[in-house]
């Protein structure tokens, strides 16, 4: 998902859909550590800046947050990407 998402950063389609892969991902605690160490945060909020006009891709990249935010490290890898 992760290299699907930086290999289509322009596609919003990929972007809206990867996020939503990964909010379902989240749920787990463990694949909260995994999507953080294969930089999925990262490819996450990059699709949140890259298409801010687009709900989907906002809708999806929040609800991804929200799921990796209840793990405290990646609390604070979400702070320090803004």
């Amino acid at each position: 998902i992760v290299r699907a998402m930086t290999h289509h950063q322009t596609n919003a389609g990929v972007q809206e859909q990867g996020c939503g892969a990964l909010w379902n991902l989240a749920v787990n605690a463990d694949n909260k550590v995994k999507v953080r160490e294969l930089g999925g945060i990262e490819v996450i909020v990059r699709a949140m800046t890259h298409h801010q006009t687009n709900a989907g891709v906002q809708e999806q990249g929040c609800g991804a947050l929200w799921n990796l935010a209840l793990n405290a490290d990646n609390q604070v890898k979400v702070r320090e990407l803004g």
